[in-house]
């Protein structure tokens, strides 16, 4: 028969050895004690706790699930279960779990911080998914570049580590490639000649890939009117084309908005080419 007494002694002995961070002898108090009496939530919970202490995240998962499983209201680890799940990348499964735990425990921070990070991760992987489907279409759309730039901007708006702004340096390149020229500006007084002499400039060393004297002549520019979003545009043309991807990324979202129907498929000009 089993020993819920007996059981319980070595999960305060594991919680001990716990504490002190000797894992290995927490791990064995806690597996006796499981051993002991199956149906011991505590045992297989800390189980688990030692297991996501060691990176052993597959089989903490398992004993949070034994845990679960001996007490269905088990809040943390419901909560645990969760933070290993995203771990292993089962987001739609970690973030069920926090919602199960938050359906036990409304209060529980832990689980509402967490389930919001990773309900975030999950609608930036959708965009990023979807623009990923568009890059790489065995036949791609005619105008395939704004729709993916915006997907992979919301990306990572969402989420400012997604892996969307990897895939931005073979969008520019496309651009640099194919896009064509277009007339999107007329200089005003407003302007100025300095402006226009800067853009120019900025345009001239952009033709030969002189990035980093494009990038000054465009800054000289933005110093005098920041506000013209062809501009941006070739800046985080310049900035992809660099390596900087977050220079890119911010020089694009700018250019959105400033022009929420940006075409980024061309390249900006005060004059057509």
């Amino acid at each position: 028969m089993p020993s819920r007494q007996s059981s319980e002694g070595m999960v305060k002995k594991g919680a001990v050895a716990l504490e002190m961070a000797e894992f290995d002898d927490a791990i064995e108090m806690f597996g006796r004690a499981a051993v002991e009496d199956a149906t011991n939530p505590r045992a297989w919970f800390y189980l688990g706790v030692c297991y996501l202490e060691i990176r052993q995240t597959d089989v903490a998962a398992e004993a949070f699930e034994r845990a679960i499983a001996a007490d269905p209201e088990f809040t943390d680890a419901h909560y645990l279960l969760g933070t290993a799940m995203g771990s292993l990348g089962q987001l739609d499964g970690a973030a069920n779990c926090y919602r199960r735990a938050l359906a036990i425990d409304p209060q529980h921070q832990k689980a509402e911080e967490f389930l919001i990070r990773t309900e975030a991760m999950l609608a930036s992987r959708q965009h990023y998914r979807s623009a990923i489907g568009m890059i790489y279409a065995e036949q791609r759309e005619p105008d395939w570049i704004n729709p993916v730039v915006r997907e992979l901007l919301h990306s990572v708006a969402i989420f400012k580590d997604s892996p969307a702004a990897s895939e931005m340096p073979r969008v520019a390149n496309e651009v640099i490639r194919e896009g064509r020229r277009r007339l999107v500006h007329e200089v005003s007084a407003s302007d100025g000649p300095f402006w226009a002499s800067a853009v120019r400039r900025a345009e001239q060393a952009f033709e030969r890939k002189n990035w980093p004297e494009a990038a000054s002549r465009y800054h000289e520019a933005l110093d005098l009117s920041a506000d013209h979003a062809f501009i941006h545009h070739a800046l985080g043309l310049i900035y992809f084309s660099l390596g900087d991807l977050e220079g890119g990324m911010h020089a694009w979202q700018h250019t959105l908005d400033l022009a929420p129907d940006y075409d980024f498929s061309s390249i900006g000009s005060l004059g057509s080419i």
